[in-house]
């Protein structure tokens, strides 16, 4: 059995890590009982229900990036995931409201559509966008010229936030809007912001099928300026998620070469996470180091946003590897900032045995139109 911890806390991730990699091996040593995990199905089991439980809690923490983190990561239990999403809608937190919508389409909630209607008059531009997008995916007719004047307009978030949905209608007709978009400058927007509205519209146009997108994201790897750590790591996060498998030689070449171009951790780590969903996962122990004694001293103010990044790297590596991990740095941390992406980590590994188990007890895992009465 694994080690349990009495602490119920909640967690953000991927935050800005500055730091560079550490200069010698400190992978923590994985503690007797947690191995078992990589095969056990049952084990398996019980760590998914602590997760969700402990979900389902932070998603009602007075922490609003706690809540919306919860109710994202709540996406992958067939069970709990809409109903946290449609809660979610009323939450006062815009980034609440704002992933709650975003999942109702993503997911095709289509019993949950009906309410994002009424954030369509939100204060919030992106979360108007993302009650759209609810409507979009669950074949409800609603104008999306919002999404245009947000790409043009002065709010990088919402500019990004814009593409985002663009990108996941997957109507390739956004796609002239987009191109034209890229290139528009806005002079209150610094270059730094620029530059990463520009890395979200190309991601945008690479799911859409644009065919020189993924060279564009590719491109900002090549930096060698530290203050370009944070547009790097977006790109390189990027890669993975877009399925780019011919750029995993770039991203070889940051997690080999990060002390000769001083590379800070985000970057390698979001290099570490790309390559394994790309297929080509280097050796585990390279994010274990992150969550080693190097970054457990408080005094270093980035520790903790480090770690996390480095649990979300864990998490896109294969089931059998890294559950025992994930596990124990679920159980074992008291720190936020690890037990929610950890949490997310675990149910996305094994939401197999999630639908398993909902099929096994027959009760219905979607909601329907009367729930809405």
């Amino acid at each position: 059995m694994r080690i349990k911890s009495a602490a119920v806390l909640a967690a953000i991730w991927l935050g800005g890590a500055v730091g560079c990699g550490p200069a010698v091996s400190s992978a923590p040593t994985l503690p007797p009982g947690y191995a078992v995990l990589a095969d056990d199905v049952q084990e398996q089991r019980e760590l998914r229900r602590d997760a969700v439980e402990y979900l389902e809690t932070m998603r009602k923490d007075p922490y609003a990036l706690y809540r919306a983190n919860a109710i994202e990561a709540l996406q992958a239990d067939p069970r709990a995931g809409e109903q946290a999403a449609r809660e979610g809608l009323e939450d006062p937190n815009l980034a609440v409201r704002f992933v709650s919508a975003f999942a109702i389409g993503l997911h095709q909630y289509s019993a949950s559509a009906p309410l994002a209607h009424a954030l369509l008059s939100d204060e919030s531009p992106s979360v108007r966008a993302a009650a759209a997008f609810a409507l979009k995916r669950n074949a409800v007719d609603v104008n999306l010229g919002l999404l245009a004047e947000m790409l043009h307009g002065e709010d990088p978030q919402a500019a990004g936030n814009a593409a985002l949905v663009l990108g996941e209608i997957g109507d390739v007709s956004a796609l002239p809007l987009l191109r034209e978009t890229i290139e528009f400058r806005s002079p209150r927007l610094s270059v730094q912001q620029q530059r990463l509205v520009q890395l979200q519209i190309a991601e945008a146009m690479a799911k859409l099928g644009d065919p020189y997108a993924v060279a564009r994201i590719r491109a900002e790897l090549y930096s060698r300026r530290p203050e370009h750590g944070e547009v790097m790591a977006l790109a390189a996060s990027m890669l993975g998620r877009l399925g780019a498998t011919r750029t995993i030689g770039d991203l070889r070449n940051i997690v080999a070469m990060w002390r000769q171009y001083r590379h800070s951790a985000e970057v390698r780590l979001a290099a570490l996470a790309s390559l394994a969903q790309l297929g080509d996962p280097q050796s585990i122990d390279l994010v274990l180091e992150y969550l080693g004694p190097t970054y457990r001293d408080r005094t270093n103010p980035t520790f903790l946003a480090i770690q996390s990044q480095a649990v979300y790297a864990l998490g896109q590596y294969p089931a059998p590897q890294a559950l025992p991990h994930l596990a124990r740095a679920f159980d074992s941390s008291p720190e936020p900032e690890i037990r929610l992406p950890a949490a997310a980590a675990i149910l996305r590994l094994t939401v197999a045995l999630g639908e398993e188990d909902a099929e096994t007890e027959r009760d219905g895992t979607r909601l329907t139109p009367v729930d809405l009465e």
